[in-house]
């Protein structure tokens, strides 16, 4: 056996015997004691240690010594727990583990449900109920819904969030108070046990729920079937936030988070209820939510059963669509009922044929379910884009851990950070380009008269004319939209504000039309009102131009799904396209055989030519011939385009939802989600690339590869000769290979500094950084993405080390 994998055994085994003993507290083994038992060299083994976490198989942690765990015990014992590759020195591995095990045992927070607006109703009462007990003197919530939508569970839920956020008492549970088992029989109880009451034979007070509730939460629920007496005494004190209890005169301060539910639209749309309870939400009935979200709710039920008997159940994707397409009078409830009843059915053959699994298929499903699925020319293909994207006909349930498939449905659902969306790395440029993004976005809800009764009806006559040729002219609302910054910025500047709120662009995405536009407007409002902008105005303008053309062109990134799998890459194609994102996700079905390359490659130069609207496309590759085809395409397609060999529908997802954002760029794609980027139009690079890939190859191989302890020698290379590369094109000088291997020697022992935490301190870093502000920002932005990929901050003293290796070689002409 070699050495590598004798070590890794040893891990493996080591990490499965511990969890086996629930011995998470002394998870892990250092190189000492590996090479104790092995009888090794230590270096060796850390070595080689590195090595096995850099490909993966390890997770270390931050500590001292340096302990390893293998991930797959870990993946295999916790399929549902997320634990990053080093744990950090704040935690232990067994802080994750104890996380699951809380969020296992906590069915009602808020990841059950689907949170993305896209594909979920459920997406703004979640809004609404992290809004109420966010805010800082929290407000009162009301949740209104159909009998059996699920009220009593969302606002556990929210009890839960709560908690979550250490916004109530961490350690109590909320008090639940089911109002329907109080009706005018037994009014006096339900006022003493809210209340409390003063016991005169005892002299004594006797504390009510609200009372025991400080900073909790008390959850009534049906509150509509209380009776006009006890619930004015609740709203009263609701609304007084003051309370006596019973027999006494004693005043109290009400301090605890009130949740109510109601099945009566009418009382919960009731100006005493508003008052009393500021935030209304309305949960929608199961037959309103997506298919999706039906989908989902089936799942966890399925999950739910498994879990309680701890047996397998094995669902048919016919009997999913049956329970997904049918109608449930009793919503969330009877759909609840009707899957373990399905369970029960199949529990009794389970026992009878000795399965392995509970099998749930038509002979297990009620008449009523069947009878009961209408309107599925409606639903049908929502039904058939979320089934397609499960491999398998029969899904799985297991008590050991999360059914796949449920678990793919939350994570093409999560909702994605696309504030950092364009190819700019610096705030400052982030600031200016969304808040453009942002007004463009808006524009649609601006009422256009409201609008010119209340700007200066001579900005429009100043600017108008000047528009003349571009894009924007062909919609009046972003034309309104510019108005009302200017408008805005007119109105700061006469009222003495002469600070502007963004910072002049160090990155511009514009194009010098919009420029040329940009110089036009300010000039002409300058002189007309007698007064100065600011210049990073222009910049505001220029870029507010062009993203305005993109959203009237429409130009997103296109997606090609090229697959040997025809009927997967349809299937994902359709669940991008009828998910109505901005992009469109085209496909292409390929041979297998490598006597087909050239012709395939030919077919996707095409198909490529056809779709990509002017930003470019992401290429998407399930192909077993991937770097031919890449090669192929650098110098027949003359576009540019970025390629991934993920087609997973989570990454798809991913890719679609980043690039919807109108300041996306490739450059940006491939910086932010690791993608390969291949610009066709960049000759000159691709000349550098060929003529330096052999001194690469020799450094990382001869050198590097013996000397980097951390770090995985190929990964760093290809990295950072990507960074170079850019740099060089920022800075406009000519590569050389002195130039590529001083770059290489010193930043790949940089980064191995910075991992390990011991950067160096160097003393003329800070007035090299001051004497060269450009060329640290161009090398700033450019590392932007080695901190990200390496998950590292490189400090100013070692970037004071990089501006010297390329002071050198800059032409102070050509970079001015």
């Amino acid at each position: 056996m070699e050495k590598k994998e004798e070590i890794y055994q040893l891990i493996h085994l080591d990490t499965k015997n511990k969890i086996n003993h629930s011995n998470f507290d002394h998870l892990g083994m250092d190189a000492l004691e590996i090479s104790t038992q092995l009888k090794m060299n230590r270096s060796n083994i850390s070595r080689i240690l590195n090595q096995l976490y850099n490909e993966g198989k390890l997770i270390k942690t931050s500590s001292r010594p340096v302990l390893f765990i293998d991930r797959s015990s870990i993946n295999d014992a916790f399929q549902s727990i997320a634990i990053p590759s080093i744990i950090p020195k704040s935690k232990t591995i067994n802080d994750y583990i104890s996380y699951l095990s809380i969020k296992k045992s906590n069915v009602n927070s808020f990841n059950r449900y689907l949170a993305n607006s896209r594909q979920s109703k459920m997406f703004d009462p979640i809004a609404k109920a992290k809004s109420a007990i966010l805010y800082p003197s929290k407000l009162n919530t009301l949740i209104y819904g159909e009998k059996g939508s699920g009220r009593l569970q969302f606002a556990k839920s929210l009890a839960q969030f709560a908690k979550e956020n250490q916004l109530v008492d961490e350690k109590s549970e909320p008090i639940i108070v089911e109002c329907v088992n109080y009706n005018a029989v037994n009014e006096d109880s339900f006022l003493k046990m809210v209340f409390g009451e003063y016991v005169t034979r005892t002299e004594s007070y006797k504390k009510g729920i609200l009372q025991k509730a400080q900073n909790n939460i008390i959850i009534f629920n049906n509150i509509n079937q209380l009776s006009e007496r006890t619930s004015t005494a609740l709203l009263n004190v609701i609304l007084d936030k003051s309370y006596s209890p019973i027999n006494s005169s004693k005043q109290l301060k009400l301090d605890a988070f009130i949740i109510a539910t109601t099945t009566n639209k009418m009382l919960a749309e009731s100006t005493e209820m508003l008052r009393c309870f500021p935030m209304y939400i309305q949960i929608p009935s199961l037959n309103d939510r997506t298919i999706m979200e039906i989908i989902v709710i089936i799942l966890q039920f399925f999950q739910d059963e498994a879990n309680n008997i701890k047996e397998t159940i094995r669902v048919s994707k016919d009997a999913i669509s049956c329970f997904a397409m049918s109608q449930y009078k009793g919503n969330l409830a009877q759909l609840r009922s009707e899957i373990r009843q399905a369970c029960a059915m199949g529990y009794t053959n389970f026992i009878k044929n000795k399965s392995y699994f509970i099998n749930i298929g038509f002979d297990e499903i009620s008449t009523p379910v069947l009878m009961n699925i209408f309107n599925v020319d409606k639903r049908l293909n929502e039904l058939y884009d979320t089934l397609n994207l499960f491999e398998n006909e029969y899904l799985f349930f297991s008590a050991d851990k999360q059914n796949p498939e449920l678990k793919l449905l939350f994570e093409i659902s999560e909702p994605i950070d696309n504030t950092i969306s364009t190819n700019l790395t610096t705030k400052n440029d982030e600031q200016l380009v969304n808040q453009c993004i942002n007004d463009i976005d808006s524009v649609g809800s601006i009422q256009i008269n409201t609008i010119r009764a209340v700007l200066l009806q001579r900005i429009y006559d100043i600017i108008y004319n000047l528009l003349d040729g571009h894009p924007i002219k062909e919609n009046e609302n972003l034309i309104y939209g510019l108005l009302l910054h200017l408008s805005n910025e007119i109105n700061r500047i006469t009222s003495g504000q002469t600070h502007s709120k963004f910072k002049k662009l160090s990155n511009k995405i514009a194009r010098n039309v919009d420029y040329n536009y940009a110089n036009l407007i300010i000039t002409s409002i300058e002189k007309y009102y007698n007064l100065s902008f600011n210049d990073e105005e222009i910049d505001y303008v220029a870029t507010y131009l062009y993203l305005s053309s993109q959203w009237i062109d429409k130009k997103y990134i296109q997606l090609l799904i090229v697959s040997t799998d025809k009927e997967k890459a349809a299937h994902y194609s359709n669940y991008i396209n009828n998910n109505f994102f901005k992009t469109h996700a085209n496909y292409l079905s390929v041979s297998k055989e490598a006597n087909q390359i050239e012709s395939t490659v030919a077919n996707i130069a095409m198909k490529m030519t056809e779709i990509d609207r002017g930003k470019g496309v992401v290429l998407l590759l399930d192909y077993p011939f991937i770097k031919q085809v890449i090669e192929l395409l650098d110098s027949t397609y003359s576009g540019e385009f970025i390629t991934t060999n993920d087609i997973s529908i989570k990454n798809l997802v991913s890719i679609a939802q980043k690039v919807e954002s109108l300041g996306t760029t490739l450059t940006a794609m491939g910086s932010y989600t690791g993608l390969n980027i291949n610009d066709s139009k960049s000759n000159e690079t691709k000349e550098i690339e060929k003529h330096a890939y052999d001194l690469l190859k020799s450094i990382e191989e001869k050198l590097l590869s013996e000397s980097l302890v951390f770090l995985n020698p190929h990964k760093a290379c290809q990295a950072l000769f990507n960074v170079l590369l850019n740099i060089i094109n920022d800075l406009n000088i000519t590569y050389c290979d002195d130039l590529l291997i001083k770059f290489l020697f010193h930043t790949t022992f940089t980064l191995e500094r910075c991992i390990r935490k011991e950067p160096y301190n160097y003393p003329k870093a800070k007035s090299l950084i001051k004497n060269n502000e450009k060329l640290y920002n161009v090398l700033e932005k450019n590392f932007n993405v080695i901190n990200e990929i390496f998950a590292i901050q490189i400090p100013p003293a070692e970037m004071g080390y990089i501006i010297e290796i390329f002071l050198p070689y800059l032409h102070t002409t050509a970079f001015e």
